[in-house]
């Protein structure tokens, strides 16, 4: 079985109905506020109703939120049918418990850090989260930014993660072109990407193709926790 592929930051159906012909395991859906891939909660309904009438095959769809009330991410849930929510912000295990569908929590991960103590570090805040039934997705933390940052951070805290039998969606500054080595070293059971499949700022089925493709390819390796 291959890494899963999540493409994120969806706005046009179009776009949608391309990473789920080419295979996309999840598909995300940004609902935080003011960000560049916002997408109204309306347009999304109707994106997932398509969906529902024209592909045999559905990936899970995720809802992405950052530090938004609980009344608001579940009303989100209730109203889309999501199956998952992935909360990019400051979110506790007690604000995750009472979310009504699974939870992504993304770690954010600094730029430049001592691997030891970041390793030591990153792995106290996953165990927060994973004691208590969440998936993890490790990403690159950026002042002030909220959500997907479309950098990446140093593989080497994942793959030392990785090594002691951590599961978690890999993110930040993925591309099909570092994708493959990125798996390579890190085994991670998804990936996750957005603005890396993009050109000039609009998806790209190319890009799409080519980064699920070369997932899928990748074998997912057996995780126990």
């Amino acid at each position: 079985m291959g890494t899963k592929a999540k493409i994120c930051g969806l706005q046009k159906l179009d776009d949608v109905l391309t990473a789920v012909c080419y295979g996309a395991d999840l598909i995300g859906l940004v609902f935080v506020p003011n960000t560049k891939r916002t997408i109204d909660i309306v347009v999304a309904s109707e994106i997932i109703e398509h969906l529902k009438l024209r592909c045999s095959r559905r990936p899970e769809i995720v809802g992405l939120f950052a530090d938004q009330s609980l009344e608001e991410v579940n009303n989100h849930v209730q109203f889309l049918n999501l199956d998952k929510v992935q909360l990019c912000g400051s979110e506790s295990t007690e604000f995750c418990a009472k979310v009504s569908v699974p939870v992504i929590k993304v770690i954010h991960v600094p730029e430049i850090v001592s691997i030891t103590k970041e390793v030591i570090e990153v792995a106290v805040q996953i165990d927060r989260y994973v004691n208590k039934g969440h998936l993890i997705a490790l990403d690159r933390q950026v002042d002030n930014l909220k959500g997907g940052t479309g950098m990446s951070f140093d593989w080497s805290v994942a793959a030392a993660l990785s090594e002691q039998g951590y599961k978690f969606i890999l993110a930040g500054g993925l591309t099909p072109v570092n994708l493959a080595r990125a798996i390579d070293l890190t085994l991670p059971w998804a990936v996750d990407v957005s603005s890396g499949v993009e050109t000039h700022g609009e998806k790209d089925s190319d890009k799409i193709r080519a980064f699920i493709s070369i997932a899928h390819a990748k074998k997912l390796r057996d995780v126990q926790n």
